[in-house]
């Protein structure tokens, strides 16, 4: 069990962690991308995916230490991705 939870560390305070996970995000997306053939479902799930990616990337800053000004870009670029979402559907449910 020791081992694991020195493994979970080490991959936390390297940020791998958060490389690897955003490694899966790009991975789906990429299948969404390619599989999803209705329009404003996959415009949807690629801008949550998004969203996502940039949520993972101020994680990545955060754990590596690398200052205030790059995580609150990521952290803005996936507002901006989440409300485009939020617009897109909104208008979705107006117009059907």
């Amino acid at each position: 069990m020791t081992a694991a939870l020195q493994l979970l560390d080490s991959l936390t305070q390297s940020g791998a962690i958060a490389l690897i996970a955003l490694s899966v995000l790009l991975l789906e997306l990429g299948v969404i991308a390619i599989a999803i053939r209705k329009a404003s479902l996959r415009r949807s799930l690629l801008l949550n995916g998004f969203s996502g990616i940039a949520l993972m990337g101020a994680l990545y800053l955060a754990l590596t230490g690398k200052g205030g000004v790059p995580i609150a870009l990521c952290l803005a670029a996936s507002l901006a991705a989440h409300l485009f979402d939020l617009t897109a559907r909104l208008r979705s449910s107006q117009d059907g």
